[in-house]
């Protein structure tokens, strides 16, 4: 650290020259979040200096976490249902995990089962609370199989865990079979629809055929859903829902201060910016105007297949949500070919055949139009 500070506008100038290096957001097509919405931006910005964490001295903070977790719960089927704002999906499923963890103390050796799919955050989150993670296979459309579900369930299974929207490749995993195991067998059943929850309901109102996987199903116990992804909030702003007040009260962690209220959530201090942010969004788009986002989402993705195929180009799979996976035999080295040329793209490291483009809020089609031809000035289409 410098002895003597320097002068503010020297700072905030340096700050502004690095921030140059950033890609802009018409290159970036490999990013499940996206240009947060306007409304979000001034909010969050407003209330910067709030802590979630003591609410004591934030009241009004807490009333618009309350507010947005409502509105939230309202699109899982269950608007009193019992949830936090959290950093994002990783701490959502961990949170989950734990209350999934403490409703089993006599299985000494835990287990969850999810499909091969399942978010990498499982992987760190079994690691922290000592639960083995066993995966089952996947349909032609990277979906967990139910029977596979069902024969990897075991005496010390705790919980089983579906994917709405998996990061790779956007499916959906049969959401309402899985629910109706968990029902029978008594089982925790958690739902990670961190990318998908901002989707889905929006998409069935659309008419597209996708699993119903709120809280309507008898078997969810729990759902991950990320406000900073296609909720177009502030980064961090995750959410986790649990269907009922005691599940969520299984979190219980004390302060060493009097009149400092329990928290249920891992991080102590938290910024109410994401509240604000969340709310504010949620209130100035209103369900018609997510309708119109998500319409918008899903015309851009169509074109964007239609122009794949048009020259020559196969999908991997049809896509559920707006993540489109090209198949390509170098995907590597053209996502390597593609950032030279300044353009974003992901490719998986477990399935690297597949070129990985994610349609959100700030793609359009004269995007869609750009990156097609850059695309083609780089990788020929493989032979049929």
């Amino acid at each position: 650290m410098r002895k003597q500070g320097r002068a503010q506008s020297e700072v905030l100038a340096e700050l502004d020259n690095l921030r140059t290096r950033d890609v802009p957001w018409n290159r970036v097509l490999n990013s499940i979040c996206t240009v947060p919405h306007e409304a979000a931006l001034r909010a969050g910005q407003a209330a910067l200096d709030s802590n979630l964490g003591d609410l004591r001295i934030f009241r009004g903070c807490r009333e618009v976490e309350q507010k947005a977790l409502a509105l939230m719960g309202g699109l899982l089927g269950k608007a009193d249902c019992a949830g936090s704002l959290v950093s994002g999906g990783t701490e959502a499923n961990l949170l989950a995990m734990y209350v999934a963890r403490k409703r089993r103390p006599d299985i000494a050796h835990p287990e969850i089962v999810a499909g091969e799919t399942v978010h990498y955050s499982f992987g760190k989150v079994c690691d922290m609370l000592g639960i083995t993670l066993r995966v089952v296979g996947l349909d032609e459309r990277f979906r967990m199989r139910p029977d596979a579900a069902l024969e990897a369930i075991n005496g010390n299974t705790i919980a089983l865990v579906g994917t709405a929207g998996s990061s790779e490749f956007g499916a959906v995993d049969p959401i309402e079979e899985l629910a109706a195991i968990a029902h029978r067998r008594d089982l925790y059943f958690h739902v990670d629809a961190a990318t998908g929850g901002f989707i889905i309901p929006f998409a069935r109102a659309l008419g597209r055929d996708l699993p119903q996987f709120d809280f309507s199903l008898a078997g969810v116990s729990s759902i991950a859903m990320d406000p900073h992804k296609y909720g177009m909030s502030i980064i961090p702003a995750g959410a986790v829902f649990f269907r009922d007040q005691a599940l969520r009260d299984s979190i219980n962690l004390e302060s060493f201060f009097n009149a400092t209220p329990t928290h249920h959530s891992l991080i102590g201090t938290r910024s109410g910016a994401a509240a604000a942010a969340t709310y504010a969004v949620l209130e100035t788009l209103g369900f018609d105007g997510y309708l119109d986002v998500t319409r918008k989402n899903y015309r851009v993705m169509d074109y964007l297949i239609e122009q794949l195929v048009q020259h020559g180009y196969r999908l991997v799979a049809p896509p559920q949500l707006n993540i489109v996976n090209v198949d390509l035999p170098n995907a590597v080295e053209v996502m390597r070919a593609l950032e030279e040329c300044g353009w974003i793209i992901s490719v998986s490291k477990r399935f690297r055949h597949c070129l990985r483009l994610v349609v959100t809020h700030h793609v359009d089609e004269a995007m869609v139009d750009e990156f097609v031809e850059r695309l083609r000035s780089i990788a020929t289409p493989p032979a049929l």
